[in-house]
């Protein structure tokens, strides 16, 4: 809406709009900002009242006891690196033929098995983890790395077939005729294709299976054990009944935020095309 002399009116409801959005992202980003200013004090510091607001910047010690080669985060932290890309790489591997075999080719009762393959999501990771373990220990498997990649894969496979076969659904399949009948081969209609049209989804679902595999706890709590625990678990660590290390724990936990917001950061446009089931007519 334009006033008579050519400038734009700015609606009330727009700012309004835009006030509770700054507000959200406030409330949001508050907790993060605190824990990076206590990740620069001493425990004294940190445990002051009333608190420091202004930590010393160039006091960097926390960091360096974590992440500084032979520190006590930095094994941890490349427990979690390889469990989440690990995760992440099997779970695309195995739903993306089973995602795109339920998306364009006759199964029967096909609403039947989507309706079980998501189901198997709604059984919170409490529910299962103790038979999980118990198979894991008979596997020869508790307390390992590739142990906890099955654990992960499992409770994520599901989420990422029953999403990527929408993706797939909303893939034009007169294009993949047309490609088929130019004389690409299956397996190239799905590379060049079904997956540069559907990428949003795929980045999407590697997304959130990393992020998931990178946060979880509970699992990796029973699961692993001293060398094999991840960074979730070594942040768990630093709370107790006598003292709470706080300055020690916001660094860990700092760099616990640091990779996932990067990564959503980067891929937004995907995120947003992705979310909006959107990825195909948005492209």
């Amino acid at each position: 809406m334009t006033t008579r002399g050519g400038s734009r009116r700015v609606k009330p409801r727009r700012v309004l709009v835009w006030f509770l959005a700054l507000l959200l992202a406030i409330i949001s980003t508050a907790p993060i900002v605190w824990a990076a200013l206590t990740s620069f004090k001493s425990f004294v510091q940190a445990n002051a009242k009333p608190p420091m607001w202004v930590p010393d910047f160039y006091r960097w010690k926390n960091w360096i006891d974590q992440f500084a080669p032979g520190g006590e985060a930095v094994e941890p932290l490349i427990n979690s690196l390889i469990v989440a890309t690990s995760t992440m790489i099997v779970t695309m591997v195995v739903a993306i033929p089973a995602a795109y075999a339920l998306a364009r080719y006759g199964v029967r009762r096909k609403p039947d098995i989507q309706f079980w393959i998501i189901s198997s999501r709604m059984m919170p990771l409490i529910a299962a983890i103790v038979p999980l373990s118990t198979m894991l220990v008979w596997l020869n498997l508790n307390d390992t790395l590739q142990g906890l990649v099955i654990v992960y894969v499992a409770f994520n496979l599901s989420f990422a077939v029953w999403l990527l076969t929408i993706f797939f659904s909303n893939v034009p399949i007169e294009i993949e005729e047309a490609a088929r009948i130019d004389g690409v081969s299956r397996m190239g209609v799905l590379w060049h294709v079904t997956f540069p049209l559907a990428r949003a989804g795929l980045v999407v679902i590697a997304i959130f299976t990393w992020i998931f595999s990178w946060n979880e706890l509970l699992a990796a709590i029973v699961v692993t054990t001293g060398q094999t625990e991840t960074l979730p678990v070594y942040l768990s660590g630093f709370a107790s009944n006598n003292m709470t290390q706080y300055e020690k724990l916001a660094a860990v936990g700092v760099a616990q935020v640091i990779p996932a917001i990067l990564i959503v950061f980067f891929a937004q446009r995907y995120i947003v095309a992705g979310m909006s089931m959107g990825a195909v007519s948005g492209e």
